[in-house]
């Protein structure tokens, strides 16, 4: 094979692996969270479940550090069709342990959506990091994305 072969193979492999890449966040979306400043991430996907429970985001948590006084819980928001924004539902990390993956090995926390958000429409989201003891500084939390199903 030539070198000009070998090397427009490679920059296709590269292209193929950066495109997906540019899916996993929308634009304006803030993947990273602390007990300052939200996660806003856009969920996007599925037209809704098959079943009677409805449609469901999962978000894919991808980092975390811990708080260095107390710990933390995410709050998760989904923002309604009036502009407001609703709690979906909260989860924690545990053990409250640092980590760092990549989006295969994400932990997924999946919450219901309420019914005015059922049409199959994207769904903007934030990630809210409270303290549940202590003050929670120095936690941080990174979501890789979101989807609905």
């Amino acid at each position: 094979m030539s070198a000009r072969r070998l090397w427009k193979r490679g920059l296709g492999c590269a292209v193929a692996f950066l495109v997906p890449l540019g899916a996993i966040a929308a634009e304006g979306d803030q993947l990273r969270a602390t007990v300052d400043t939200p996660a806003t991430v856009t969920a996007a996907g599925g037209t809704g479940a098959t079943d009677q429970s409805g449609p469901r985001v999962v978000v894919h948590v991808t980092g975390f550090r811990p708080a260095k006084d107390g710990s933390v819980q995410a709050v998760v928001m989904a923002q309604m069709p009036d502009g407001k924004t609703q709690e979906i539902g909260r989860f924690g990390i545990f053990p409250q342990a640092e980590f760092k993956s990549d989006a295969a090995g994400a932990q997924r926390y999946s919450f219901a959506l309420p019914k005015e958000l059922a049409a199959g429409e994207p769904v903007r989201l934030k990630v809210d990091l409270v303290p549940a003891r202590g003050t929670g500084e120095g936690a941080q939390l990174e979501i890789g994305r979101a989807e609905i199903r």
